[in-house]
Protein backbone atom coordinates (compact mmCIF):
# COMPACT_ATOMS: atom_id res chain seq x y z
CA UNK A 1 0.00 0.00 0.00
CA UNK A 2 3.11 2.64 0.69
CA UNK A 3 4.32 1.88 -2.82
CA UNK A 4 1.43 2.50 -4.10
CA UNK A 5 0.53 5.89 -2.32
CA UNK A 6 4.20 7.12 -3.16
CA UNK A 7 3.48 6.09 -6.77
CA UNK A 8 0.31 8.01 -6.59
CA UNK A 9 2.07 10.99 -5.24
CA UNK A 10 4.83 10.75 -7.69
CA UNK A 11 2.63 11.42 -10.49
CA UNK A 12 2.35 14.88 -9.16
CA UNK A 13 5.69 15.83 -9.55
CA UNK A 14 5.70 14.87 -13.50
CA UNK A 15 6.41 11.37 -13.84
CA UNK A 16 3.98 8.84 -15.33
CA UNK A 17 3.04 5.88 -13.38
CA UNK A 18 5.30 3.16 -15.88
CA UNK A 19 8.11 5.75 -14.80
CA UNK A 20 7.39 6.00 -10.96
CA UNK A 21 7.82 2.20 -10.97
CA UNK A 22 10.80 1.90 -12.44
CA UNK A 23 12.27 4.75 -10.27
CA UNK A 24 11.16 3.03 -6.88
CA UNK A 25 12.59 0.08 -8.26
CA UNK A 26 16.32 1.50 -9.10
CA UNK A 27 15.84 3.25 -5.41
CA UNK A 28 15.91 -0.05 -3.93
CA UNK A 29 17.47 -2.60 -6.27
CA UNK A 30 20.28 0.08 -7.12
CA UNK A 31 21.95 0.02 -10.32
CA UNK A 32 20.50 -2.07 -13.02
CA UNK A 33 20.70 -2.62 -16.57
CA UNK A 34 17.22 -2.41 -18.99
CA UNK A 35 16.93 -5.68 -19.28
CA UNK A 36 17.07 -6.04 -15.78
CA UNK A 37 14.14 -3.53 -15.39
CA UNK A 38 12.35 -5.29 -18.12
CA UNK A 39 11.93 -8.42 -16.36
CA UNK A 40 11.00 -7.18 -12.71
CA UNK A 41 8.66 -5.00 -13.66
CA UNK A 42 7.47 -7.69 -16.55
CA UNK A 43 7.69 -5.31 -19.71
CA UNK A 44 9.36 -5.66 -22.38
CA UNK A 45 13.06 -4.69 -23.09
CA UNK A 46 11.82 -1.64 -25.20
CA UNK A 47 9.52 0.05 -23.37
CA UNK A 48 11.92 -0.29 -20.16
CA UNK A 49 14.44 1.43 -22.13
CA UNK A 50 12.33 4.18 -22.83
CA UNK A 51 10.96 4.59 -19.64
CA UNK A 52 14.94 4.75 -18.05
CA UNK A 53 15.26 7.16 -21.01
CA UNK A 54 12.12 9.50 -19.92
CA UNK A 55 13.58 9.14 -16.51
CA UNK A 56 17.19 10.33 -17.45
CA UNK A 57 15.78 13.28 -19.17
CA UNK A 58 13.65 14.08 -16.04
CA UNK A 59 16.91 14.11 -13.89
CA UNK A 60 15.46 10.76 -11.76
CA UNK A 61 18.36 9.08 -12.79
CA UNK A 62 21.50 8.80 -14.35
CA UNK A 63 23.27 6.28 -16.55
CA UNK A 64 26.26 4.51 -15.30
CA UNK A 65 28.62 3.52 -18.46
CA UNK A 66 29.90 -0.12 -18.80
CA UNK A 67 28.42 -3.05 -20.96
CA UNK A 68 25.57 -3.11 -20.70
CA UNK A 69 24.45 0.30 -19.37
CA UNK A 70 23.20 0.59 -15.93
CA UNK A 71 20.76 2.92 -14.61
CA UNK A 72 21.17 4.44 -11.22
CA UNK A 73 18.17 6.17 -8.93
CA UNK A 74 19.20 9.80 -8.38
CA UNK A 75 18.24 10.37 -4.51
CA UNK A 76 14.73 10.63 -3.87
CA UNK A 77 14.66 13.63 -1.78
CA UNK A 78 17.30 15.48 -4.18
CA UNK A 79 14.64 14.05 -7.64
CA UNK A 80 11.43 15.81 -5.79
CA UNK A 81 13.32 18.97 -4.61
CA UNK A 82 14.59 19.42 -8.33
CA UNK A 83 11.22 19.03 -9.91
CA UNK A 84 10.01 21.36 -7.12
CA UNK A 85 13.02 24.52 -7.70
CA UNK A 86 11.99 24.00 -11.60
CA UNK A 87 8.70 25.05 -10.88
CA UNK A 88 9.72 27.68 -8.74
CA UNK A 89 12.27 29.25 -11.92
CA UNK A 90 8.91 28.88 -14.24
CA UNK A 91 7.26 31.31 -12.04
CA UNK A 92 9.59 33.21 -11.60
CA UNK A 93 10.35 33.89 -15.19
CA UNK A 94 6.50 33.96 -16.03
CA UNK A 95 6.41 37.14 -13.26
CA UNK A 96 9.70 38.89 -14.71
CA UNK A 97 8.04 38.22 -17.74
CA UNK A 98 5.20 39.81 -17.03
CA UNK A 99 7.12 43.32 -15.61
CA UNK A 100 8.86 43.59 -18.24
CA UNK A 101 5.08 43.44 -20.93
CA UNK A 102 4.27 46.04 -18.37
CA UNK A 103 6.99 48.30 -18.47
CA UNK A 104 7.71 47.79 -22.38
CA UNK A 105 3.44 48.55 -22.45
CA UNK A 106 3.68 51.81 -20.63
CA UNK A 107 6.83 53.18 -22.40
CA UNK A 108 5.31 52.50 -25.56
CA UNK A 109 2.00 55.00 -25.56
CA UNK A 110 3.59 57.09 -22.86
CA UNK A 111 1.70 60.85 -24.49
CA UNK A 112 -0.53 58.85 -26.53
CA UNK A 113 -4.05 59.23 -26.62
CA UNK A 114 -6.91 56.86 -27.42
CA UNK A 115 -9.00 57.02 -30.18
CA UNK A 116 -12.30 58.50 -29.38
CA UNK A 117 -14.21 56.42 -31.99
CA UNK A 118 -12.98 52.81 -30.87
CA UNK A 119 -11.02 52.05 -27.97
CA UNK A 120 -7.54 49.90 -28.62
CA UNK A 121 -8.94 46.74 -27.26
CA UNK A 122 -12.26 45.18 -27.59
CA UNK A 123 -14.29 42.34 -26.61
CA UNK A 124 -17.31 41.27 -28.38
CA UNK A 125 -19.60 39.07 -26.81
CA UNK A 126 -21.78 36.30 -29.09
CA UNK A 127 -22.64 35.54 -33.25
CA UNK A 128 -24.23 37.94 -34.06
CA UNK A 129 -22.17 41.01 -32.67
CA UNK A 130 -18.79 38.98 -33.85
CA UNK A 131 -20.43 39.00 -37.55
CA UNK A 132 -21.35 42.31 -37.48
CA UNK A 133 -18.32 43.42 -36.90
CA UNK A 134 -16.67 41.09 -39.18
CA UNK A 135 -18.75 42.61 -41.91
CA UNK A 136 -17.64 46.10 -40.80
CA UNK A 137 -13.62 44.93 -41.05
CA UNK A 138 -14.31 43.44 -44.69
CA UNK A 139 -15.83 47.00 -45.71
CA UNK A 140 -12.90 48.36 -44.43
CA UNK A 141 -10.43 46.44 -46.19
CA UNK A 142 -7.91 47.84 -48.69
CA UNK A 143 -5.13 45.35 -49.44
CA UNK A 144 -5.29 41.68 -47.96
CA UNK A 145 -7.94 40.05 -45.87
CA UNK A 146 -6.52 36.76 -44.12
CA UNK A 147 -8.56 34.39 -42.80
CA UNK A 148 -8.08 31.04 -40.57
CA UNK A 149 -11.45 29.81 -39.41
CA UNK A 150 -13.20 26.42 -39.65
CA UNK A 151 -15.49 25.10 -42.36
CA UNK A 152 -18.80 25.42 -40.04
CA UNK A 153 -17.90 29.20 -39.85
CA UNK A 154 -17.49 29.41 -43.57
CA UNK A 155 -21.40 28.01 -44.29
CA UNK A 156 -22.03 30.41 -41.15
CA UNK A 157 -21.05 33.20 -42.65
CA UNK A 158 -22.76 32.49 -45.97
CA UNK A 159 -25.72 33.01 -43.60
CA UNK A 160 -24.54 36.72 -42.23
CA UNK A 161 -23.80 37.89 -45.57
CA UNK A 162 -20.16 37.94 -45.42
CA UNK A 163 -19.67 35.46 -47.80
CA UNK A 164 -21.56 38.35 -50.46
CA UNK A 165 -19.64 41.03 -49.04
CA UNK A 166 -15.81 39.08 -49.71
CA UNK A 167 -16.99 37.97 -53.40
CA UNK A 168 -18.19 41.83 -53.81
CA UNK A 169 -14.22 43.01 -53.20
CA UNK A 170 -12.58 43.77 -56.40
CA UNK A 171 -9.78 40.98 -56.08
CA UNK A 172 -7.49 42.88 -57.94
CA UNK A 173 -7.87 45.52 -55.34
CA UNK A 174 -8.37 43.20 -52.35
CA UNK A 175 -6.36 39.79 -52.00
CA UNK A 176 -8.67 37.28 -50.33
CA UNK A 177 -6.56 34.69 -48.55
CA UNK A 178 -8.64 31.76 -46.24
CA UNK A 179 -6.92 28.32 -43.95
CA UNK A 180 -9.25 26.10 -43.66
CA UNK A 181 -9.54 22.04 -42.52
CA UNK A 182 -10.26 20.58 -45.30
CA UNK A 183 -12.00 17.31 -45.15
CA UNK A 184 -15.35 15.03 -45.90
CA UNK A 185 -17.56 17.64 -44.53
CA UNK A 186 -18.14 20.89 -46.05
CA UNK A 187 -16.05 20.16 -49.74
CA UNK A 188 -18.71 22.57 -51.31
CA UNK A 189 -18.22 25.41 -48.97
CA UNK A 190 -14.46 25.38 -49.87
CA UNK A 191 -15.11 25.21 -53.40
CA UNK A 192 -17.23 28.21 -53.11
CA UNK A 193 -15.16 30.07 -51.06
CA UNK A 194 -12.18 28.75 -53.68
CA UNK A 195 -14.03 31.08 -56.66
CA UNK A 196 -13.31 34.28 -55.12
CA UNK A 197 -9.96 33.61 -52.84
CA UNK A 198 -6.94 31.54 -52.40
CA UNK A 199 -8.07 28.62 -50.04
CA UNK A 200 -5.68 26.34 -48.52
CA UNK A 201 -5.48 23.37 -46.02
CA UNK A 202 -4.23 23.31 -42.41
CA UNK A 203 -5.18 21.01 -39.29
CA UNK A 204 -7.05 23.24 -37.09
CA UNK A 205 -6.41 21.86 -32.87
CA UNK A 206 -9.43 23.27 -31.90
CA UNK A 207 -12.43 25.62 -33.59
CA UNK A 208 -10.79 29.24 -33.76
CA UNK A 209 -10.65 32.28 -35.86
CA UNK A 210 -8.10 34.67 -37.09
CA UNK A 211 -9.27 37.53 -39.32
CA UNK A 212 -6.65 40.08 -40.19
CA UNK A 213 -7.30 42.97 -41.94
CA UNK A 214 -4.64 44.90 -43.96
CA UNK A 215 -1.79 45.32 -41.22
CA UNK A 216 -4.34 47.40 -39.19
CA UNK A 217 -6.89 45.26 -37.35
CA UNK A 218 -7.27 41.36 -36.07
CA UNK A 219 -10.19 39.73 -34.53
CA UNK A 220 -9.10 36.70 -32.73
CA UNK A 221 -11.62 33.86 -31.22
CA UNK A 222 -9.55 31.59 -29.80
CA UNK A 223 -12.31 29.03 -28.49
CA UNK A 224 -16.17 29.28 -29.72
CA UNK A 225 -19.23 27.09 -30.47
CA UNK A 226 -19.10 25.84 -33.36
CA UNK A 227 -22.36 24.38 -34.06
CA UNK A 228 -24.67 26.33 -36.76
CA UNK A 229 -26.88 28.50 -34.22
CA UNK A 230 -26.66 32.35 -35.36
CA UNK A 231 -27.59 33.62 -32.12
CA UNK A 232 -25.38 31.59 -29.92
CA UNK A 233 -23.64 33.63 -27.31
CA UNK A 234 -20.59 31.00 -27.07
CA UNK A 235 -18.83 32.44 -29.76
CA UNK A 236 -16.47 35.63 -28.18
CA UNK A 237 -14.05 37.54 -30.91
CA UNK A 238 -11.10 39.87 -29.21
CA UNK A 239 -11.01 42.17 -31.64
CA UNK A 240 -7.58 45.28 -31.93
CA UNK A 241 -5.74 47.44 -33.70
CA UNK A 242 -2.55 47.33 -31.46
CA UNK A 243 0.19 47.20 -34.17
CA UNK A 244 2.46 45.00 -32.56
CA UNK A 245 -0.70 42.41 -32.09
CA UNK A 246 -1.43 42.61 -35.55
CA UNK A 247 2.15 42.03 -37.01
CA UNK A 248 2.25 39.05 -34.55
CA UNK A 249 -0.62 37.77 -36.01
CA UNK A 250 0.02 38.49 -39.53
CA UNK A 251 3.58 36.47 -39.28
CA UNK A 252 1.68 33.19 -37.63
CA UNK A 253 -0.68 33.88 -40.47
CA UNK A 254 1.88 33.55 -43.10
CA UNK A 255 3.87 31.10 -41.42
CA UNK A 256 0.92 28.40 -41.24
CA UNK A 257 0.53 29.46 -44.80
CA UNK A 258 3.95 28.91 -46.35
CA UNK A 259 3.87 25.46 -45.57
CA UNK A 260 0.30 24.63 -46.07
CA UNK A 261 -1.11 22.80 -48.90
CA UNK A 262 -3.57 23.86 -52.08
CA UNK A 263 -7.01 23.04 -50.89
CA UNK A 264 -7.81 22.20 -54.79
CA UNK A 265 -4.85 19.21 -53.92
CA UNK A 266 -7.00 18.37 -50.62
CA UNK A 267 -10.24 18.40 -52.37
CA UNK A 268 -8.94 16.39 -54.74
CA UNK A 269 -7.25 14.33 -52.90
CA UNK A 270 -10.53 13.63 -50.15
CA UNK A 271 -12.40 12.62 -53.35
CA UNK A 272 -10.23 9.94 -54.60
CA UNK A 273 -9.07 8.58 -51.50
CA UNK A 274 -5.38 9.72 -52.10
CA UNK A 275 -3.39 11.44 -49.40
CA UNK A 276 -2.92 15.29 -49.70
CA UNK A 277 0.61 16.94 -49.53
CA UNK A 278 1.39 18.33 -46.39
CA UNK A 279 3.85 18.98 -43.29
CA UNK A 280 2.66 18.10 -39.51
CA UNK A 281 3.92 18.54 -36.29
CA UNK A 282 3.88 15.59 -33.99
CA UNK A 283 2.95 17.04 -30.84
CA UNK A 284 3.54 13.92 -27.90
CA UNK A 285 5.66 10.65 -27.90
CA UNK A 286 2.16 8.69 -27.95
CA UNK A 287 1.16 10.44 -31.46
CA UNK A 288 4.73 10.11 -32.97
CA UNK A 289 4.64 6.00 -32.16
CA UNK A 290 0.87 5.75 -33.21
CA UNK A 291 2.09 7.47 -36.77
CA UNK A 292 5.21 5.33 -37.03
CA UNK A 293 3.47 2.15 -36.26
CA UNK A 294 0.57 3.24 -39.01
CA UNK A 295 2.90 3.89 -41.73
CA UNK A 296 4.67 0.98 -40.86
CA UNK A 297 1.49 -1.08 -41.51
CA UNK A 298 0.44 1.07 -44.12
CA UNK A 299 3.56 0.15 -46.08
CA UNK A 300 3.54 -1.81 -49.66
CA UNK A 301 7.23 -1.57 -51.45
CA UNK A 302 9.71 -0.26 -48.94
CA UNK A 303 10.55 1.00 -44.84
CA UNK A 304 13.67 2.33 -44.37
CA UNK A 305 14.37 3.38 -40.83
CA UNK A 306 17.56 5.20 -39.57
CA UNK A 307 17.96 5.29 -35.22
CA UNK A 308 21.00 4.91 -33.65
CA UNK A 309 19.46 2.37 -30.98
CA UNK A 310 17.06 -0.19 -31.92
CA UNK A 311 15.49 0.03 -28.68
CA UNK A 312 14.48 3.23 -29.39
CA UNK A 313 12.34 2.38 -32.55
CA UNK A 314 8.82 2.18 -31.79
CA UNK A 315 8.05 -1.28 -33.19
CA UNK A 316 9.41 -4.33 -32.37
CA UNK A 317 11.52 -6.68 -34.12
CA UNK A 318 8.52 -9.12 -34.33
CA UNK A 319 7.06 -6.21 -36.64
CA UNK A 320 10.18 -5.18 -38.56
CA UNK A 321 10.03 -9.47 -39.80
CA UNK A 322 6.44 -9.52 -40.45
CA UNK A 323 6.77 -6.65 -43.36
CA UNK A 324 9.24 -8.47 -44.83
CA UNK A 325 7.68 -11.87 -44.57
CA UNK A 326 5.06 -9.99 -46.54
CA UNK A 327 7.52 -8.61 -49.51
CA UNK A 328 8.34 -5.11 -48.39
CA UNK A 329 11.85 -4.21 -48.41
CA UNK A 330 13.26 -3.65 -45.41
CA UNK A 331 16.47 -1.40 -44.99
CA UNK A 332 17.90 -0.85 -41.22
CA UNK A 333 20.47 1.62 -40.46
CA UNK A 334 21.61 1.14 -36.49
CA UNK A 335 24.51 1.33 -34.50
CA UNK A 336 25.35 -2.70 -33.87
CA UNK A 337 26.14 -3.16 -30.44
CA UNK A 338 26.23 -5.66 -27.72
CA UNK A 339 23.17 -4.53 -26.38
CA UNK A 340 21.11 -5.05 -29.23
CA UNK A 341 23.00 -8.55 -30.05
CA UNK A 342 19.47 -10.31 -29.79
CA UNK A 343 17.46 -8.56 -31.44
CA UNK A 344 20.07 -7.75 -34.50
CA UNK A 345 20.76 -11.39 -34.81
CA UNK A 346 17.36 -12.89 -34.39
CA UNK A 347 16.03 -10.08 -37.89
CA UNK A 348 19.60 -9.65 -40.02
CA UNK A 349 18.64 -12.86 -42.27
CA UNK A 350 15.44 -11.30 -43.06
CA UNK A 351 16.06 -7.40 -42.48
CA UNK A 352 19.25 -5.69 -44.80
CA UNK A 353 20.46 -4.49 -41.57
CA UNK A 354 24.03 -2.09 -41.76
CA UNK A 355 25.69 -0.63 -39.04
CA UNK A 356 26.65 3.01 -38.50
CA UNK A 357 30.15 3.87 -36.37
CA UNK A 358 29.16 7.33 -35.58
CA UNK A 359 25.82 8.74 -33.52
CA UNK A 360 23.88 11.07 -35.75
CA UNK A 361 21.09 13.43 -34.55
CA UNK A 362 18.66 12.31 -37.16
CA UNK A 363 15.82 9.63 -36.83
CA UNK A 364 14.13 8.66 -40.01
CA UNK A 365 11.31 6.15 -41.05
CA UNK A 366 10.78 6.71 -44.70
CA UNK A 367 7.71 4.53 -46.09
CA UNK A 368 7.29 3.68 -50.18
CA UNK A 369 9.38 6.36 -50.79
CA UNK A 370 6.19 8.75 -50.01
CA UNK A 371 6.04 9.52 -46.52
CA UNK A 372 8.67 10.96 -43.84
CA UNK A 373 8.60 10.95 -40.37
CA UNK A 374 11.80 12.74 -39.03
CA UNK A 375 12.62 13.36 -35.59
CA UNK A 376 15.82 15.50 -33.93
CA UNK A 377 16.62 15.06 -30.54
CA UNK A 378 16.88 18.52 -30.19
CA UNK A 379 13.37 18.48 -30.38
CA UNK A 380 12.52 15.80 -28.29
CA UNK A 381 12.01 18.10 -24.97
CA UNK A 382 8.98 18.87 -26.65
CA UNK A 383 8.08 15.30 -27.52
CA UNK A 384 7.93 16.63 -30.94
CA UNK A 385 8.57 15.09 -34.67
CA UNK A 386 7.75 16.12 -37.92
CA UNK A 387 5.64 14.09 -41.03
CA UNK A 388 5.69 15.25 -44.18
CA UNK A 389 4.52 13.61 -47.91
CA UNK A 390 5.55 16.45 -49.98
CA UNK A 391 7.69 14.87 -52.63
CA UNK A 392 10.53 17.53 -52.51
CA UNK A 393 11.65 17.00 -48.72
CA UNK A 394 11.10 13.40 -48.72
CA UNK A 395 13.38 12.88 -51.60
CA UNK A 396 15.89 15.08 -49.97
CA UNK A 397 15.71 12.51 -47.19
CA UNK A 398 15.94 9.39 -49.02
CA UNK A 399 18.94 11.31 -50.64
CA UNK A 400 20.11 11.84 -47.05
CA UNK A 401 19.55 8.37 -45.72
CA UNK A 402 21.00 6.82 -48.70
CA UNK A 403 24.67 8.58 -48.19
CA UNK A 404 24.60 7.31 -44.97
CA UNK A 405 24.32 3.54 -45.92
CA UNK A 406 26.98 3.94 -48.73
CA UNK A 407 29.42 5.08 -45.66
CA UNK A 408 27.66 1.72 -43.49
CA UNK A 409 29.05 -1.73 -42.77
CA UNK A 410 26.40 -4.52 -43.15
CA UNK A 411 25.28 -6.39 -39.98
CA UNK A 412 26.79 -9.78 -40.87
CA UNK A 413 30.49 -8.39 -40.42
CA UNK A 414 30.12 -6.84 -36.97
CA UNK A 415 27.96 -9.80 -35.50
CA UNK A 416 31.10 -12.14 -35.56
CA UNK A 417 33.18 -9.05 -34.03
CA UNK A 418 30.14 -8.85 -31.31
CA UNK A 419 29.85 -12.69 -30.59
CA UNK A 420 33.23 -12.91 -29.86
CA UNK A 421 33.44 -9.68 -27.39
CA UNK A 422 30.48 -11.26 -26.05
CA UNK A 423 32.23 -14.43 -24.99
CA UNK A 424 35.06 -12.83 -23.26
CA UNK A 425 32.95 -10.33 -21.87
CA UNK A 426 31.42 -13.10 -20.25
CA UNK A 427 34.45 -15.27 -19.44
CA UNK A 428 35.37 -12.38 -17.30
CA UNK A 429 32.95 -12.30 -15.25
CA UNK A 430 33.02 -15.74 -14.73
CA UNK A 431 36.93 -16.12 -13.81
CA UNK A 432 36.25 -13.06 -11.87
CA UNK A 433 33.16 -15.21 -9.81
CA UNK A 434 36.22 -18.33 -10.19
CA UNK A 435 38.44 -16.56 -8.45
CA UNK A 436 37.09 -15.07 -5.92
CA UNK A 437 35.46 -18.64 -5.10
CA UNK A 438 39.14 -19.63 -4.16
CA UNK A 439 40.21 -16.37 -2.04
CA UNK A 440 41.21 -14.06 -4.76
CA UNK A 441 40.11 -10.21 -4.31
CA UNK A 442 39.20 -9.30 -8.18
CA UNK A 443 38.62 -6.18 -9.65
CA UNK A 444 36.83 -6.16 -13.15
CA UNK A 445 38.17 -3.64 -15.14
CA UNK A 446 41.13 -3.37 -13.01
CA UNK A 447 43.98 -1.11 -12.16
CA UNK A 448 47.68 -1.29 -11.51
CA UNK A 449 50.03 1.48 -10.66
CA UNK A 450 53.53 0.78 -12.09
CA UNK A 451 57.18 2.14 -11.51
CA UNK A 452 57.04 5.26 -12.80
CA UNK A 453 53.90 6.35 -10.71
CA UNK A 454 51.28 5.63 -13.85
CA UNK A 455 48.09 3.64 -13.57
CA UNK A 456 47.38 1.30 -16.00
CA UNK A 457 44.14 -0.10 -17.27
CA UNK A 458 43.26 -3.95 -17.62
CA UNK A 459 40.56 -6.24 -18.31
CA UNK A 460 40.83 -8.37 -14.83
CA UNK A 461 43.01 -7.50 -12.08
CA UNK A 462 43.75 -9.96 -9.35
CA UNK A 463 45.56 -11.12 -6.02
CA UNK A 464 45.65 -13.05 -3.42
CA UNK A 465 45.89 -11.99 0.47
CA UNK A 466 48.05 -14.86 0.93
CA UNK A 467 50.79 -13.61 -1.22
CA UNK A 468 49.40 -9.69 -2.16
CA UNK A 469 52.47 -8.60 -4.62
CA UNK A 470 51.82 -11.61 -6.51
CA UNK A 471 49.60 -9.83 -8.55
CA UNK A 472 47.35 -11.56 -12.02
CA UNK A 473 46.57 -9.39 -15.22
CA UNK A 474 44.38 -10.56 -17.61
CA UNK A 475 43.48 -8.51 -20.94
CA UNK A 476 41.19 -9.90 -24.10
CA UNK A 477 41.41 -9.65 -27.35
CA UNK A 478 38.72 -8.80 -29.17
CA UNK A 479 38.63 -7.32 -32.67
CA UNK A 480 42.50 -5.92 -33.52
CA UNK A 481 45.25 -7.33 -34.91
CA UNK A 482 47.53 -9.16 -32.02
CA UNK A 483 50.83 -7.69 -33.16
CA UNK A 484 49.14 -4.23 -32.02
CA UNK A 485 47.70 -5.33 -28.98
CA UNK A 486 50.70 -7.71 -27.45
CA UNK A 487 53.02 -4.34 -28.28
CA UNK A 488 50.78 -2.00 -26.49
CA UNK A 489 49.68 -4.82 -23.32
CA UNK A 490 54.19 -4.75 -23.15
CA UNK A 491 54.55 -1.38 -22.54
CA UNK A 492 52.36 -1.76 -19.48
CA UNK A 493 53.54 -4.77 -18.24
CA UNK A 494 57.53 -3.63 -17.97
CA UNK A 495 55.76 -0.44 -16.15
CA UNK A 496 53.18 -3.02 -14.02
CA UNK A 497 55.22 -5.51 -13.57
CA UNK A 498 52.29 -8.20 -12.60
CA UNK A 499 53.26 -11.81 -11.96
CA UNK A 500 51.65 -13.07 -14.49
CA UNK A 501 49.68 -11.02 -17.70
CA UNK A 502 47.73 -13.37 -19.38
CA UNK A 503 46.27 -12.01 -23.51
CA UNK A 504 42.55 -13.99 -23.54
CA UNK A 505 41.19 -15.08 -27.34
CA UNK A 506 38.43 -17.27 -28.92
CA UNK A 507 41.26 -18.30 -32.01
CA UNK A 508 44.35 -19.38 -32.21
CA UNK A 509 47.47 -17.27 -32.58
CA UNK A 510 50.10 -17.93 -35.07
CA UNK A 511 53.26 -18.71 -33.97
CA UNK A 512 54.82 -15.18 -34.42
CA UNK A 513 52.33 -13.82 -32.27
CA UNK A 514 53.15 -16.41 -29.56
CA UNK A 515 57.21 -15.87 -29.85
CA UNK A 516 56.53 -12.17 -29.27
CA UNK A 517 54.39 -12.65 -26.70
CA UNK A 518 56.86 -14.72 -24.59
CA UNK A 519 59.56 -12.08 -25.11
CA UNK A 520 57.47 -9.33 -23.46
CA UNK A 521 56.74 -11.78 -20.42
CA UNK A 522 52.57 -12.20 -22.07
CA UNK A 523 51.11 -15.76 -21.42
CA UNK A 524 48.74 -16.21 -24.56
CA UNK A 525 45.67 -18.44 -23.98
CA UNK A 526 43.15 -19.01 -26.29
CA UNK A 527 39.57 -21.51 -26.37
CA UNK A 528 36.45 -21.21 -28.09
CA UNK A 529 34.63 -21.58 -25.46
CA UNK A 530 34.25 -19.98 -22.51
CA UNK A 531 34.60 -22.43 -19.76
CA UNK A 532 38.07 -23.42 -21.52
CA UNK A 533 39.22 -20.22 -21.32
CA UNK A 534 38.26 -19.99 -17.37
CA UNK A 535 39.86 -23.11 -16.42
CA UNK A 536 43.38 -21.64 -18.47
CA UNK A 537 43.02 -18.07 -15.95
CA UNK A 538 42.57 -20.85 -13.19
CA UNK A 539 45.64 -22.54 -13.90
CA UNK A 540 47.73 -19.50 -14.62
CA UNK A 541 46.60 -18.40 -10.95
CA UNK A 542 47.03 -21.19 -8.98
CA UNK A 543 50.62 -21.64 -10.75
CA UNK A 544 51.49 -17.92 -9.27
CA UNK A 545 50.63 -19.07 -5.73
CA UNK A 546 52.70 -22.19 -6.29
CA UNK A 547 55.79 -20.74 -7.28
Amino acid sequence: MAQERIIEELLDFGLATDEAEAYLLLLRAGPCSASVVSRKLGVNRMKAYRTLKALEEKGAVQQIIGRPVRYVANPLEAALERHIEEAKVKVSELEKSKNEIMEHWKKSFIGVEALAEEPRFRIFQGRQQVYDLLLQMCQRAKEEIRLITTINDLFRMSFAGIEDELKDLDYDQVKKRLLTQVGQHGLEAVEDYMGFAEVRHITLPSAMRFVIIDESEVLTTFAMDDSMSMSTQGDTGLWTNASNYVKAMKAFFDAQWRTAPDAREVVDAVRTGRAPHELRIIGTREEYSGTYKAMVESSNEEVIIMNNHLEEIPITVQDLQAISERGVKTRLLTQVDLEGLPEIDQIYRSVQVRHKDSATDLRILIVDGREVLLQIPYFEGMRQAVWFNLKTYVDTMVQVFNSYWIDSVPAREILPKLVNQKTLTECLELAKKSLEGTGWIVRVPGKLTGESGLEHSFSLVANHPDQPSKRLSVDMLTEEKPLGRILTLSAKVMDAKPAAQLLAATRPLDKEDRRLAELYGITLIYASETQRLVAKIMDEANRILRE
